[in-house]
């Protein structure tokens, strides 16, 4: 099968995201399952790899050439990691297609200063009618989804679109001793739906008062191409200067595992909004995956697995007594957070595995099928060819594939 991914995987020594790690945890996934895996990306992604591996390059395409690379690859199945996709697909109607809703990218375009709102419902309606299977990051993001699903014609009766929450290889690294003064964690892409202010604050001010600790972070814009920051680099730029803050950037994958390796607790807790309730977030997983507990929110999905593992703490994002006692507890009580290490880890390898998590994926992959055609609630069709379409993909600063499809239409 060949795996349509927009985002860098976490390979070639270059900066990954969530959805590279979450296309590349899923094809890992179906290897384990013996699928047959190609991973296809964008060559203007690919161009940012020092050495690509030779069958990345070799199944790399063009925005407006995606059925080409399809057609050479000749796979038995596509998966799309994202729904947009989809809208470029125009001969490939006898291969079935999954596509992997990873996110509520209608909310997050709220966020994100994308213009076109009221053409994008339609263009996900067009995209998920050409889905023959969808899959889903949790079981919160499944319910907002079925609607879409319904609306696309999916025969939401049955049971469609199963969860396969962000998962990692088993086989987890070993995590080193516990450092002689507690490292604060943070990391991730800066994205606008996400506001870690009033905790990145108190752990400053919790390891001024101490005078030990530091704080390592891992953390930047989009490594590919432009997108919206939101509050977070303000918060990050007052914490440059402060003698016990290390800024790293945004790392390899491999950088970050190792690094993050050597900390003590990862700081993943962010103002509460409607992304932050329904997102299953990648960057805790891979914190979780490295042995280190988490300080995260108590309202979304993945706080049940945290809570229940005793994997770190959940809290209100706003309770600055429950925050300072759980950094309090950090400072005073290493050997609890030994414990919680190993809890994360083997809620990683109970829970969130990748060899198991996949299944249903796999049994699609196994055994593909065309989905007959369903009746759409909301009929309007907006072609690849339409201006509309590329006026709101270059506002979206997509301009490769605004200019490939401009030179599309001139052809028909």
């Amino acid at each position: 099968m060949q795996i349509i991914c927009g985002q860098p995987l976490p390979f070639g020594g270059v900066p990954t995201t969530g959805a590279g790690l979450r296309a590349w945890s899923l094809g890992e996934g179906l290897k384990a399952q013996g699928c047959d895996v190609v991973y296809s990306l964008p060559m203007d992604v690919v161009a940012h790899i020092p050495e690509p591996p030779a069958e990345i390059t070799d199944a790399a395409f063009d925005y407006h050439e995606l059925d080409r690379a399809i057609e050479k690859q000749a796979p038995s199945v596509i998966v799309l990691q994202g729904w947009t996709w989809a809208n470029l697909l125009t001969e490939s109607e006898d291969i079935p297609v999954a596509v992997d809703l990873t996110g509520p990218y209608l909310i997050e375009s709220l966020y994100s200063q994308v213009e076109d709102q009221q053409m994008m419902p339609f263009l996900k309606l067009q995209a998920l009618g050409k889905a023959d299977y969808t899959t889903c990051a949790g079981e919160v993001q499944r319910h907002y989804f079925l609607p879409w699903l319904h609306m696309s014609g999916h025969d939401v009766k049955n049971d469609v679109c199963p969860a396969i929450p962000m998962s990692l290889d088993p086989d987890t690294p070993e995590p080193l001793e516990s450092p002689e003064e507690p490292v604060f964690v943070y990391g991730g892409i800066f994205l606008p739906w996400q506001d870690p202010t009033l905790v990145l604050k108190r752990v400053i001010q919790k390891i001024d008062e101490r005078q030990s600790g530091r704080l390592l972070v891992f953390a930047g814009p989009h490594p590919t191409f432009p997108f919206p920051t939101g509050t977070t680099p303000e918060i990050i730029e007052t914490l440059r200067s402060h003698p016990r803050v290390e800024f790293a950037g945004v790392v390899p994958f491999e950088d970050l595992t190792r690094r993050s390796k050597s900390g003590s607790i990862f700081i993943d807790l962010m103002a509460r909004n409607v992304e932050r309730e329904l997102a299953f977030t990648t960057r805790t997983v891979v914190a979780l995956w490295c042995g280190l507990p988490v300080l995260y929110n108590d309202y979304s999905e993945l706080s049940a697995y945290i809570a229940d593992y005793d994997a770190g703490w959940t809290t209100d994002p706003g309770n600055t007594d429950d925050i300072d006692r759980i950094l309090n507890t950090v400072f005073d009580k290493p050997d609890d957070m030994q414990q919680k290490s190993r809890n994360a880890q083997r809620m990683i390898r109970e829970k969130l595995n990748w060899t198991t998590t996949v299944a249903p994926l796999a049994e699609f992959c196994h055994n593909p099928f065309k989905r007959p055609a369903g009746n759409r609630l909301l009929n309007q069709t907006i072609s690849p060819l339409d201006d509309r379409f590329c006026r709101m993909l270059i506002k979206m600063k997509k301009s490769s594939l605004y200019s490939g499809l401009k030179r599309i239409k001139k052809r028909v």
